[in-house]
């Protein structure tokens, strides 16, 4: 019942979205499955014709059996051309299918809520998901393959079945033939039920570790990480790994050949005791007693053969449905896991305020409070700098600020509204962030900066802001030109410093009220990052500013300095008034300006 109920909650998920790509696929898959039926019946029937022409007495029909035979030729021809055909326009909707179904992962992907990102045991179940795109599990395509091959069976199953009704045999034969039938199919199941509840713990047990080996391969293959391999002769220590993966991975695979090849012995035995011995035996018995004929013995023969692989063709696929279904049922899981994620309704127009309210919070999983009853505002169009050492909470105020994660008590307040009553949307369009462990695509400057809106005069302005624009300019490609050379070999390797230039130009493209800076220098020269200083009012406008930076020197333009020191804020002012204070702060500023000093 289980896996019925598996079935059909696949069938009834994936099926609609075959039909959206193509409405009619089930009549192609019809068509198919009634030609290869119609040709099933006709293999029992022709050559129990030519066997009977050939035997004619006085003489052979000759030209009887050569009509037949042509007939049987151009049969085959067009059975197998015509169902070429129509298996060709199945799989192509069927892989525009999985395009679609891969489009709906990957959006998931994206759009979920952001704490799963972080947690281990999502990125196993994102493996077991994208387990369902692969190949191997089949996708859309092993869908469509089973309800054409179920149907072809079906109908076969009843064409032969009137064939051996109709033979003239004692009703007892047919029914001990229809009975040897349905013992190969049974057995059939058993055994194939079998495999595949061994191919199925295998894969569960092999995922984390095809994870580990994922993260290997592609390692070595990210020509950035050589020079870290290269440089530290790292190849000792990723062998020391990746033997003990591929180890792992190799001797589950050897569990999984002797398991299997044990379980494949009841598949030969079954085939040739009972789909072959008994049916021979019956028939001889028959030939004996009943006085078929040669024609007649032949297309029984044909007929009970046929109709037992049909049986068991259907049971395998059906298991092998059932075990894609294992699969594609990972995926559905994951498609239809809910978000926790509330979405207010205000629509925001810009941020004049921004105020943690008694705030604490931990991460999912942790016991500690990585921030705990916090409270500060942020005014309209001040600068405002978070200082403290690694660990005090900066970058998690930021992922709170951007709501990718909620408080655990207390509340933020934007323009004195909780954060969670906003339309989530228009809310981000007012936070800009460049994050300190910042990213860029791939894809083109222009892409990268631009995102989804084109504005060639305010990208210029952005790159010219961000210092980078006569570099882009140099290019052949200009704004065009393609960062790194995955998509392009034209493309450019550019330092982390002009990436970072290239992050902080989006940052300005975004053009939001509310602009956050975590470490936005810490790739760029000290003359590029001075300049940045110098500049500092100018680039960001009239925009409220939060600064994060381990560099003190950059408080000096922010209106306001909040330290934080175990999850909690220690020391607020501005920076002559921490350093007349001569706490923390000031002690951490003396320790950085002493070796400049020096």
């Amino acid at each position: 019942m289980k896996r019925l109920r598996r079935m059909r909650r696949n069938i009834k998920y994936f099926f609609p979205i075959l039909l959206k790509v193509n409405p009619f696929s089930i009549v192609f898959i019809l068509l198919s499955a009634l030609i290869k039926a119609g040709f099933g019946v006709a293999t029992v029937y022709l050559p129990k014709l030519i066997i009977e022409n050939l035997m004619l007495e006085p003489k052979p029909d000759f030209m009887a059996v050569f009509i037949i035979a042509i007939s049987y030729c151009l049969l085959l021809g067009f059975t197998y051309v015509s169902t070429k055909i129509l298996d060709m326009i199945n799989t192509y909707y069927a892989f525009k299918a999985d395009e679609k179904i891969e489009a709906m992962f990957n959006e998931k992907v994206v759009t979920i809520d952001y704490f799963n990102i972080e947690d281990p045991k999502f990125a196993d179940d994102i493996a077991f998901a994208r387990q369902s795109l692969w190949a191997y599990s089949g996708g859309i395509y092993s869908f469509v393959r089973t309800v054409r091959s179920i149907i072809e069976s079906i109908l076969t199953m009843i064409s032969i079945i009137g064939v051996i009704i109709f033979s003239g045999l004692p009703w007892y034969i047919t029914l001990i033939f229809i009975v040897i039938v349905i013992l190969y199919a049974t057995f059939g199941y058993i055994i194939q039920t079998k495999r595949e509840d061994i191919y199925e713990e295998h894969n569960k047990s092999i995922v984390r570790t095809s994870r580990k080996q994922w993260y290997y391969n592609s390692s070595v293959l990210n020509f950035r990480m050589h020079k870290l391999l290269r440089s530290y002769n790292s190849e000792p220590l990723l062998d020391k790994y990746s033997d003990g993966i591929n180890k792992e991975v190799n001797d589950k695979n050897i569990e999984l050949t002797k398991k299997y090849s044990k379980a494949s012995l009841g598949y030969f035995t079954n085939y040739y005791f009972v789909g072959v011995l008994l049916v021979v035996l019956v028939l001889v018995f028959s030939y004996f007693k009943f006085g078929i004929t040669i024609a007649t013995l032949t297309a029984l023969y044909t007929a009970v053969r046929n109709l037992s692989n049909q049986l068991y063709d259907a049971v395998f696929t059906m298991v092998s449905y059932d075990r894609d279904c294992i699969y594609q049922e990972n995926y559905i899981n994951f498609m239809e896991k809910e978000s926790i994620f509330k979405n207010g309704t205000i629509k925001l127009e810009s941020i004049k305020t921004i105020e943690f309210k008694n705030v604490s919070f931990k991460y999912p999983r942790t016991e500690d409070y990585v921030l705990q009853d916090l409270s500060f505002k942020i005014n309209d169009k001040e600068r405002v700098s978070l200082v403290g050492v690694n660990g005090s909470g900066k970058t998690t105020i930021i992922k709170l600020m951007c709501r990718f994660y909620d408080v655990d008590d207390g509340e933020i307040l934007i323009n004195g509204i909780n954060i969670k009553d906003y339309d989530y949307d228009s809310y981000m369009k007012q936070l800009a962030v460049v994050f300190q462990d910042f990213k860029v695509i791939s894809f083109t400057i222009k892409d990268n900066i631009m995102i989804d809106e084109e504005n060639h005069e305010k990208l210029y302005d952005c790159l010219e802001r961000a210092q980078v624009l006569d570099k882009v300019l140099s290019f052949p490609n200009k704004e065009n030109t393609y960062i790194n050379r995955w998509f392009d070999p034209n493309g450019v390797e550019f330092s982390g410093g002009e990436l970072q230039k290239f992050a902080f130009a989006r940052t300005l493209y975004k053009d939001a009220s509310f602009v956050v800076l975590d470490e936005p220098t810490s790739a760029l020269d000290v003359i590029s990052e001075d300049k940045i200083y110098s500049d500092f009012n100018e680039i960001v406008g009239e925009k409220t500013c939060l600064y994060i930076s381990h560099r003190l020197s950059s408080c000096l333009f922010c209106d306001k300095i909040i330290v934080l020191e175990g999850s909690k804020i220690i020391e607020t002012g501005t920076h002559y008034e921490l350093m007349k204070l001569d706490g923390h702060y000031a002690k951490m500023f003396k320790a950085q300006a002493k070796y400049y000093n020096d």
